[in-house]
């Protein structure tokens, strides 16, 4: 009897070995598939992955797994592209379209166009692959009209363009960004921003120069008013405020002003000008431009006509122009361009 009894604990022992052995592998394989291949399998549906983190503005899942410039998004970066896809619907579309299409295509995927590039990161388990995803960058080209301007991006500092017409450009994640330039015009700054939508390389150029219709003196054609006002001051050895400050005045102020003429009579004659009265006061002033009407026209253009009068043939040019030029000179009297015995004189009546 006793022999019986040790047969049948030996077999239950076995029994309980195998149940034991089956609850272990059990757990293992569960374990297994719980952490080992259901994430495998679902690291391989990048798609997937990314749609739902879009739609569920899943910040974690950005920052984890999309990628610029070989660094993981912070979270400032993350927030703004997920809030950039998902206020424009359109872009929110074809952004999760492009990943589904790299991800069945692996070769496509790979290539470096559109928003996005699937990098394999070589972790994959169970013959799957794991992914993340990489921001293509973009370049922006940012031209200036005005030399020396400041260029800021989402209120930073980003860089200056030195020269009227020169560019700089910058390499950005797909997205939207405010773009600022500043810059001081005639002693003013002037700000002017635009908001670009970088889904391929943008070219962006500020014209920060107002419309001639809209200035005032300075603030377009600096170079010929100060050229002409050089211009007087060298000829006649006065500046162009102290000889506009003698029309209507009487001979005597003339002299103490700018003292006595190489001729007296009607006419006044001063190098470089001559002063002609009326009543005894000054009423006309021609100044001797030292230019020939060549000279006129490399500074000016030509003019929209050329009408012949008593004192010679007038050159009148564009309104804007010409009160552009005169008011930089603070001149308030009547003023023409005058062509005569092949020069140009500034006539001031």
């Amino acid at each position: 009897m006793a022999y019986v009894r040790s047969k049948k604990s030996v077999r239950r022992r076995r029994i309980y070995y195998i149940l034991l052995a089956i609850i272990v592998l059990g757990l293992v394989g569960g374990a297994v598939y719980r952490w080992g291949y259901q994430p495998a399998a679902t690291n391989d549906k990048i798609h997937v992955r990314f749609k739902e983190a879009l739609l569920n503005e899943d910040v974690s899942f950005f920052q984890e797994n999309v990628e610029y410039a070989t660094e993981p998004l912070t979270r400032a970066e993350a927030l703004g592209f997920m809030g950039w896809l998902n206020e424009e619907k359109t872009m929110r579309g074809e952004a999760i379209s492009e990943v589904a299409q790299d991800r069945a295509d692996r070769t496509q995927g790979m290539k470096t166009e559109g928003l996005f590039r699937l990098v394999d990161t070589g972790a994959g388990r169970f013959g799957f692959s794991d992914y993340r995803i990489e921001l293509l960058p973009k370049t922006l080209v940012v031209t200036s009209d005005v030399p020396l301007t400041n260029v800021w991006v989402d209120g930073a500092q980003v860089g200056r363009i030195e020269e009227a017409g020169g560019n700089m450009s910058l390499e950005r994640m797909p997205g939207r960004y405010d773009v600022k330039a500043v810059a001081v015009i005639d002693g003013s700054t002037v700000t002017e921003t635009e908001v670009v939508t970088l889904i391929e390389d943008e070219d962006l150029a500020f014209g920060m120069l107002p419309e001639q219709d809209e200035t005032i003196a300075g603030q377009f054609d600096l170079d010929r008013a100060e050229l002409i006002e050089v211009e007087v001051e060298a000829q006649t050895g006065h500046s162009i405020g102290t000889i506009e400050a003698l029309m209507n005045e009487r001979d005597q102020t003339v002299i103490d002003e700018i003292g006595e003429p190489a001729e007296r009579g009607d006419v006044w004659r001063y190098d470089g000008m001559e002063l002609r009265f009326v009543d005894g006061r000054v009423k006309r002033i021609d100044i001797d431009l030292q230019k020939r009407p060549d000279d006129l026209l490399a500074l000016l253009g030509e003019p929209n006509e050329r009408i012949e009068t008593d004192v010679g043939v007038e050159w009148r040019y564009d309104r804007t122009l010409l009160e552009s030029i005169f008011t930089f000179l603070r001149l308030e009297s009547e003023k023409q361009f005058i062509e005569r015995d092949e020069a140009i004189y500034l006539m001031l009546t």
